[in-house]
C-alpha cells in the first residue's frame, strides 16, 4: 500500500467514527427525551402497546382482506374471459345454424317451385342455364333450334317458357326441363 492509501484509509475510518459518533448522540438525546417525556407526561406504555397491538391486528387483517379481493377479481376477470370465449362461441354457433336454416328454406322454396313445374333462378342460374341451353343446342337435329336462342340477354324468357318435372330418389334429386324448340315451320317441346 502507498501512504496516499493509508491516509485515505485513515481519512474513512475517521469519517466513520464520526458518523458514529452522532449516532450514538443522537439516541442518546432520543431516549432522554423519552425519558423526560415520560416523567413529564406519564405515558401509559401498556396502553400504547395495546394500541399498538390493536394496529398491528388490523394492518394484518385489511392486507388478508386486500389479497382476498385481489383474488376474487382476478377470479372474477378470468371468469367473464371464460365466458366471453363462450358466449363468442356461442353466437358463431347460432349464426351457422341460422344460415343452415335459410339454406333449407331456400331448398324447400326451390323444391316447391320446381313441383309446379316452374324453374327458380336460385336452382339454375342464368349463366348455368345459358350453358346447358347451349350444349343443348349443339345436339339437336339440323333445322330445329331454341325458341329463345342462347343470348343471355334472352335466358330470362326460359324461366317462363320451361316446364319442370322432378323425378327423385333416396340418393339424388333430377330434374326434366321442358324446352320448347321451333323449326322451319312448326314449335316442338324438347324433353
Amino acid at each position: 500500500m502507498t501512504t496516499s492509501d493509508i491516509h485515505l484509509l485513515h481519512d474513512v475510518l475517521n469519517e466513520l467514527q464520526f458518523q458514529n459518533s452522532d449516532i450514538s448522540h443522537s439516541l442518546v438525546n432520543q431516549f432522554t427525551y423519552v425519558k423526560k417525556l415520560n416523567t413529564a407526561v406519564k405515558i401509559d406504555t401498556e396502553a400504547i402497546a395495546n394500541l399498538s397491538n390493536i394496529m398491528k391486528d388490523k394492518m394484518i387483517q385489511s392486507h388478508e382482506k386486500f389479497q382476498q379481493v385481489t383474488r376474487d377479481m382476478l377470479w372474477l376477470n378470468i371468469t367473464l374471459f371464460g365466458q366471453s370465449k363462450l358466449h363468442t362461441a356461442i353466437r358463431q354457433l347460432e349464426f351457422t345454424l341460422f344460415q343452415l336454416v335459410q339454406q333449407i328454406d331456400d331448398l324447400f322454396n326451390i323444391i316447391q317451385c320446381a313441383m309446379h313445374g316452374r324453374l327458380s333462378i336460385k336452382l339454375v342460374n342464368p349463366t348455368v342455364l345459358q350453358n346447358i341451353l347451349r350444349n343443348v343446342m349443339l345436339r339437336l337435329p339440323e333445322g330445329y333450334e331454341l325458341i329463345a336462342g342462347t343470348n343471355i340477354e334472352n335466358i330470362h324468357l326460359y324461366y317462363d317458357m320451361t316446364a319442370v318435372s322432378i323425378v327423385a330418389n333416396t340418393h339424388c334429386i333430377n330434374l326434366l326441363l321442358h324446352i320448347p324448340l321451333k323449326s322451319a315451320n312448326r314449335h316442338f317441346t324438347l324433353r
